[in-house]
């Protein structure tokens, strides 16, 4: 590892970080100082926090910390995962201050592997309404996407390596992809939701933005598996993706994938991504007319589940929530029962398909976004690239390193089959090194 003192803390990776703690060359308290900051200089104009730790409950965190695998490392948790020490509002005014009284289940594993939590990341309301006030670091005129909006501006701006997200259609792999980090949505099942706001539960994923592959990697292995509570992660151990990126990576058998969303990509994205594909030798994945339905069969379920979790805010009124979260509960109530099973046994079908037409491959790479990030902040971009891959509760990981033709980021997208998580990740971290070392 590079010495801690010939870099600066804005590009120290969290597993650098940890290790410097533990060796002694670095302290807790020099890291939280180096994160505030850079916090109190970039937050004015990126605005990634709705709430964040005093100085004093920083330093007090951090005192015995050393030897866990996130010791000493500043990590940022998105506004609808409960923190016993913070207010948890899920983007919306009316729960400004809100308190609870135990952290969310990943906030708690993130604790106990050593890791500060230095404050709550903004939302859009509830991960599903109106926009908040960040920006994308790299050009404050645009979106850093959304609903994940704070803690992928967190990790891009260097204020912190690590942060929390979810992921109900777009909102990790697309911030991700804006903002120029390394993002990663699991497969369904992977992390317990126990403390998140439940929005679509059949689509909900948490997840994490980080500076390297290497840090997703150790940051599921040590929140991933069976909680008590969330049937969703019942019996499963937990992932073990620091020893599969470990191991030897050999060229992955990848598929190219353009869905349903191909038509919406801008020009040169759409150019560059095909250069990539091409150099990488993947194979063309054609997705038959069958997966067309899966925007209007996802619109159903995620509206009429979201009616369902979010009906408490809508009966408390309208004050402190938009308009726009209030339509979009109400648009979900107009959903009766037989659309929204039929939505869903479409949608089981077609998951049982993917799986096939993906088995002669280890990963698909496919846009993740439409191109650069959109100037405005009202709305935080469109989901089509990500909402198939969510729908279905597949791994999927934003990789950086590219740029458009504004200089902006552009991010590729890598899926693989649920499940699959290593071997995704895997595949990830070889499409990374190789669009290095190409230059695409």
């Amino acid at each position: 590892m590079t010495p801690p003192d010939q870099l600066s803390y804005e590009t120290l990776t969290a597993i650098e970080i940890a290790t410097a703690v533990t060796d002694g060359s670095m302290s807790g308290k020099d890291v939280i100082n180096a994160a505030q900051a850079i916090i109190e200089q970039r937050e004015p104009e990126v605005g990634a926090w709705n709430y964040l730790a005093s100085p004093q409950a920083l330093a007090n965190a951090v005192d015995e910390n050393r030897g866990e695998p996130f010791a000493g490392v500043p990590v940022a948790i998105k506004d609808i995962l409960e923190t016993a020490d913070m207010p948890t509002a899920n983007g919306i005014v009316a729960q400004e201050g809100r308190k609870t009284s135990q952290d969310a289940a990943v906030v708690h594993r993130l604790r106990a592997a050593g890791a500060t939590i230095v404050g709550k990341t903004v939302t859009t309301e509830c991960a599903f309404g109106a926009s908040g006030k960040t920006t994308n670091p790299h050009d404050k005129t645009r979106t850093p996407g959304g609903s994940s909006s704070g803690s992928a501006a967190s990790v891009a701006a260097g204020m912190v390596p690590l942060a929390v997200g979810s992921q109900t259609a777009g909102s990790i792999v697309r911030p991700a992809a804006y903002c120029g980090v390394w993002g990663m949505k699991p497969s369904f099942g992977v992390l317990p939701r126990t403390g998140m706001l439940a929005l679509a539960p059949s689509f909900d994923h948490p997840g994490f933005f980080a500076r390297s592959a290497e840090d997703l990697a150790l940051a599921f292995d040590v929140t991933s598996g069976d909680d008590g509570v969330d049937p969703a992660v019942s019996g499963f151990a937990g992932t073990q993706l620091r020893a599969a990126l470990a191991m030897p990576v050999a060229r992955p058998r990848l598929a190219f994938a353009r869905t349903f969303a191909w038509e919406d990509m801008d020009g040169d994205a759409a150019q560059r991504l095909e250069k990539i594909a091409h150099q990488l030798q993947a194979e063309e994945l054609p997705l038959g007319l069958e997966f067309d339905i899966v925007p209007e069969a996802h619109r159903v379920v995620l509206m009429g589940e979201a009616a369902h979790s979010l009906k408490a805010i809508y009966d408390a009124g309208p004050a402190g929530v938009s308009q726009m979260l209030r339509e979009r509960i109400e648009s979900g109530m107009l959903i009766d029962r037989d659309t929204y099973l039929t939505a869903k046994g479409q949608l089981d079908t077609l998951r049982s398909l993917f799986r096939r037409l993906l088995a002669p491959f280890d990963a698909i790479i496919t846009p993740a976004t439409s191109g650069e990030a959109p100037v405005g902040l009202a709305h935080t971009g469109s989901r089509n690239q990500t909402m198939l891959w969510s729908t279905f509760g597949a791994p999927a990981i934003n990789v950086p390193g590219l740029t458009g033709e504004n200089g902006l980021p552009l991010g590729v997208q890598v899926v693989g089959a649920p499940g699959s998580d290593g071997l995704t990740l895997r595949a990830a971290a070889w499409v990374a090194r190789a669009i290095r070392e190409t230059a695409v």
